[in-house]
């Protein structure tokens, strides 16, 4: 059994097939196809007519190609979301074309793509069953490459057998050439992080944005850009002013040596919430602190800020976002809070801690969005393992099943919410996964 934590290969696999229907380009790319992640096969098929099971799906490779090609930015670069657009762009179903594709969808976090994949249900005449589900990571250098081999392979059968194949290689070399070009890169990136197609966004918006790296760094401006979309200008804005007034002034203790540490000791090709879980440990070492719970006057007496602090920001005023604003390199920075209970201010501050700690030095800005990247998984999956470690929580329980009493117990032990003790239970397997759809 693959192992769900390891990033797998992607190979598109062919077979060219005789086709006697269509124009030149159908004909000369109908195939044989296999969609292969690891050894997870999400082309893996039931023929109800034939009442055979096979590997691959008989389709269109230029239509695949040609869908590939309009969405490669938005499935490199956009994390994930639940609006019709996104979904056009990220489920390969929407290749369209007449042809049966599996229920496969492309995720990126920026650093890795998720390949997540359902088995479907024959309805009315559905002439295949897709049979695979899974959920399986791709690395970015795989994913590329994965697709620059597919598409080569498209456009050489297309060049050698169609007469009208330009389309196809025109819209790829263009994309080639802004890949290879550090500022289209940087605006395609940017765009696609923002929910938009090529061409598709407010060039004024997209110009700003890039003027405000200046303030923000080129990461944080894009964190912000997939959280908040078309309202990241006024974000940003926001922002600015909660760094200029109102934010808590936070000092991190040993904050030079535990930089060196966590880019030293952690290995940065596994997944987030791994490197996460050993950032929080190593912390928790070097801060001396025992097995169990943080308290509120340990985390003030820890970072250096009035034990009143937190009561205090949950009367006061509330933030539009959660964010760190850094000032002279070390261990210090400031930071303001757009929650306003206990148990959302304590996992904001660490996450806030955790990008401190670990983001790029170029990044003033540390914002603690909603978005599902690589950076903000690392902030979350840190913030848990610092108040709620596994370990202690599973001591807690004890062996005892894991019901719903006992979570809000879990929850009130630790000072989190009920949602993050679940949360870690469902990544740990104690808890069935769709425990956190309740």
């Amino acid at each position: 059994m693959e192992d769900f934590n390891k990033k797998q290969p992607l190979k598109i696999n062919f077979e060219w097939l005789a086709r006697d229907q269509g124009d030149s380009i159908e004909r000369a790319t109908f195939a044989a196809l296999e969609i292969l992640i690891g050894a997870n096969n999400a082309t893996e098929v039931e023929d109800l007519t034939a009442k055979t099971i096979r590997g691959s799906i008989r389709v269109s490779a230029h239509q695949l190609a040609i869908w590939f090609a309009m969405n490669w930015w938005r499935l490199r670069w956009q994390p994930a979301a639940i609006d019709h657009s996104w979904k056009m762009s990220h489920k390969i179903g929407a290749a369209g074309g007449g042809y049966a594709w599996p229920d496969l969808t492309f995720i990126s976090d920026g650093i890795t793509i998720w390949a997540h994949c359902r088995q479907t249900t024959a309805i009315n005449a559905d002439p295949v069953r897709f049979l695979s589900s899974f959920d399986a990571p791709v690395s970015a250098e795989d994913f590329e490459r994965g697709m620059d081999l597919f598409m080569d392979a498209v456009i050489e059968r297309e060049a050698s057998l169609a007469t009208e194949w330009r389309l196809l290689p025109e819209m790829w070399a263009e994309i080639i050439e802004e890949r290879r070009t550090p500022e289209m890169a940087e605006w395609r990136k940017l765009e696609a992080m923002l929910g938009f197609d090529p061409d598709e966004g407010s060039a004024e918006m997209i110009e700003r944005l890039l003027r405000e790296k200046t303030w923000a760094g080129s990461d944080a401006i894009e964190e912000v850009a997939a959280a908040a979309g078309s309202e990241a200008i006024d974000l940003i804005a926001d922002l600015q002013g909660e760094a200029k007034s109102k934010a808590l002034a936070v000092t991190i203790p040993d904050y030079g040596w535990l930089r060196s540490e966590l880019q030293s000791k952690i290995d940065s090709s596994q997944l987030p919430w791994q490197q996460a879980e050993k950032a929080a440990g190593i912390a928790r070492g070097k801060w001396r602190l025992p097995p169990g719970p943080v308290s509120n006057p340990v985390l003030a007496d820890l970072f250096d800020f009035s034990a009143s602090a937190i009561p205090e920001v949950m009367e006061g005023h509330s933030a539009a976002l959660s964010a760190g604003f850094r000032e002279n390199g070390d261990g210090r920075f400031r930071v303001c809070f757009s929650k306003r209970y206990p148990t959302g201010v304590r996992f904001a501050l660490s996450r806030i801690v955790a990008d401190h700690l670990y983001a790029d030095r170029s990044d003033r800005l540390l914002p603690a969005t909603a978005a599902r990247t690589a950076r903000q998984k690392f902030q979350r999956a840190f913030a848990q393992e610092f108040l709620c470690p596994f370990e202690d929580l599973n001591a807690f329980l004890d062996g005892r099943m894991p019901t719903d009493e006992l979570i809000e117990e879990a929850a009130a032990h630790f000072d989190v919410s009920p949602l993050l003790t679940r949360t870690v239970m469902v990544n740990r397997g104690l808890l069935a996964r769709d425990e956190l759809e309740r």
